[in-house]
């Protein structure tokens, strides 16, 4: 489904050592890590969170399972929009019941108009803050015309919300209600589900100011699985950030040889000193978290 570009692939013997890594998970109330396990996509195990990190090369796109609901945070840059909606086909989506658009950067809103237009959506959620983009004005108008057409609710996030996604609480984290901060990273839609005992955080391209923050609130303490921070940039996924929430489990979503040099080697030192199993869009493919109530099962595609 993606091209050549979008990944840098592993040398076979280098992935075939990675696939048959099995870890212990030091969450001792969810059992046991099961990470590396290669898989193609299919509908996700019933019973199940499943978290799929689409790799969209360099932007962002996580399609959320539970409890036979579907929900779509960001779509990557604009011409990933079509690989997108083939990626939902292939996990059995037919509708969706929520989307996100973090922020209005083309690397998180740019495809979500083609999942609009290719799905009937019953909730589109927003971070509040538009960004004068052609991209994100076009999404914007998509959004509308769903409303208007479809009767799909508009909501703008912002931290001290709470959303259930099929009987799963859902906490908005990020902006700060009232925020009038300017930075539009800043500005990203934060959400941390609770699935049982297990937590995951997904918080855009959220940045230092926003970082601290989310680290000043209440929903402090180890997580799960986290999505990286602006695709593991320098400025995010600080010390304190990382100490306050402890993930079990990183994913990194960025595109192979991007010019930005994501993710830094500051980044990934601060992971490997916090202890997360970390996993690449770039080097692994499409990611797939399965979490029940005992195990969570990390699984890659070539």
């Amino acid at each position: 489904m993606k091209s050549g570009a979008h990944r840098k692939r592993l040398a076979s013997a280098m992935l075939a050592g990675a696939l048959c890594l099995l870890l212990a998970c030091s969450c001792a109330s969810l059992g046991e890590l099961l990470a590396g396990r290669e898989t193609s996509p299919g509908r996700p195990p019933v019973g199940t969170l499943s978290l799929s990190f689409i790799d969209v090369g360099q932007g962002d796109s996580v399609l959320v399972q539970a409890g036979g609901e579907s929900y779509l945070i960001d779509a990557g840059n604009p011409e990933e929009g079509p690989n997108v909606v083939d990626y939902l086909r292939s996990r059995g989506v037919g509708e969706l019941d929520g989307i996100v658009s973090t922020s209005g950067d083309a690397d998180h809103s740019g495809g979500l108009a083609d999942v609009l237009d290719a799905f009937r959506v019953e909730r589109i959620y927003v971070s509040g803050h538009p960004k004068p983009t052609m991209t994100y004005t076009n999404f914007l108008r998509t959004a509308r015309e769903e409303v208007r057409s479809e009767g799909a609710e508009l909501t703008a996030l912002s931290a001290g919300m709470r959303l259930d996604w099929a009987g799963m609480r859902v906490d908005v984290l990020n902006p700060p209600p009232g925020s009038t901060e300017t930075e539009s990273n800043e500005n990203s839609v934060a959400v941390l589900l609770t699935y049982g005992r297990a937590r995951v955080l997904l918080a855009g391209d959220a940045e230092k100011g926003a970082e601290e923050y989310m680290a000043s609130g209440p929903h402090t303490g180890g997580v799960t699985v986290m999505k990286v921070n602006h695709h593991g940039s320098n400025t995010s996924t600080t010390p304190m950030f990382l100490s306050r929430f402890r993930p079990e489990v990183a994913v990194i979503q960025c595109g192979a040889d991007n010019s930005y040099g994501h993710p830094t080697p500051e980044v990934l030192g601060r992971l490997k000193d916090a202890g997360a199993k970390v996993f690449r869009t770039d080097l692994h493919g499409d990611v797939i978290v399965d979490i029940d109530r005992k195990t969570v099962e990390v699984s890659v595609t070539e």
